[in-house]
């Protein structure tokens, strides 16, 4: 459920959706509540990039009119429907841009900095401030005492300024095991004190998550029956009391509109939803996705065509052969 003068710490493995978890999380306070999110990441790429893909999560569609590989998208969203997501997020979602040229920008101390200056800036308040990822800044040493006095200034600065803060971390090295039958090694989940940085996250969390994608199966007699876009979401620690419940909670990833879904039992009957905020709530979500109709030539996926001769004469040659 979330509170304000809180903090929530986001861990799990690489490629298992942190970053997708989070900004499903920001979506939903914008959508549900109307805040205001500061978001400081340095994973998903320049603010552009990063804004757009947000305007793809808000109208459940991809922003851009062409795909990676130069062909036109039937899927993009018309431009009234990019203007309508520009304008309705413009005063809701604020990216940092990342100067990766000044070695004291990633610290903690001018991330809260560049946030009032923000704040004086606009006139506003801040809501949220996400942190993605933790390990970044530049003050979150692998260290106990640098850790605790991390999450402490994070706790504290949530708290004084009435903000329900997110913050995104990794898990540290977990136990492995080997199935001589299939040959392959496994990861065992990472306990609640095995996010990166040590002990001290368990300790100084407040609400504390574990993102988890486990390996699909449709094999009721090997185990439990996971979709291949279910992602787990295991409740580690909660603080304080009510803002959420003990558990394992599984959604389920949308391929069209990039957003999660969840499932409910109504009349014996399973259904699958949307959150209720979404412009899209009646949208039928996605479930499958058949990997194998993805694959692609050089020919197909850059659409050169055959070669063509050159002529030695460049200087006229304004465009290259790429399209991006």
């Amino acid at each position: 459920m979330g509170s304000r003068k809180t903090t929530i710490l986001i861990g799990g493995e690489p490629n298992h959706g942190k970053s997708q978890f989070t900004n499903e999380l920001v979506m939903q306070l914008i959508e549900k509540h109307n805040f205001k999110v500061a978001l400081f990441t340095t994973e998903s790429g320049d603010v552009e990039k990063v804004f757009t893909h947000f305007c793809g999560l808000y109208q459940g569609k991809p922003y851009s009119l062409i795909r990676p590989d130069g062909t036109k998208n039937p899927y993009a969203m018309t431009e009234a429907e990019a203007d309508e997501a520009e304008h309705y997020l413009l005063d809701k979602l604020y990216i940092f841009r990342q100067n990766r040229k000044d070695s004291k920008y990633q610290t903690l101390e001018n991330i809260y900095n560049e946030l009032e200056k923000a704040e004086k800036f606009y006139g506003i308040k801040f809501d949220t401030l996400v942190i993605d990822p933790i390990y970044d800044v530049d003050d979150f040493e692998p260290k106990a005492d640098e850790v605790l006095r991390v999450l402490n200034r994070i706790n504290l600065e949530a708290e004084e300024n009435n903000r329900y803060d997110i913050i995104v971390n990794h898990v540290g090295d977990t136990h492995k095991t080997f199935d001589p039958k299939t040959g392959k090694r496994k990861k065992s989940l990472a306990l609640a004190d095995e996010f990166y940085g040590g002990k001290n996250n368990n300790r100084k969390a407040m609400l504390q998550v574990l993102v988890h994608r486990p390996e699909p199966n449709n094999d009721p007699s090997i185990g439990p029956i996971v979709k291949e876009n279910q992602t787990n979401i295991h409740i580690l620690k909660v603080k304080p009391e009510g803002i959420a419940k003990w558990g394992v909670y599984e959604i389920y990833f949308d391929w069209k509109s990039r957003r999660y879904y969840e499932d409910y039992v109504e009349n014996e009957v399973t259904k699958f939803v949307f959150a209720s905020c979404t412009k899209f709530y009646d949208r039928s979500p996605v479930s499958n996705l058949n990997i194998h109709n993805l694959r692609f030539t050089p020919e197909q996926a850059f659409d050169n065509g055959p070669p063509q001769p050159t002529t030695g004469n460049f200087q006229d040659d304004d465009e290259d052969d790429f399209p991006f």
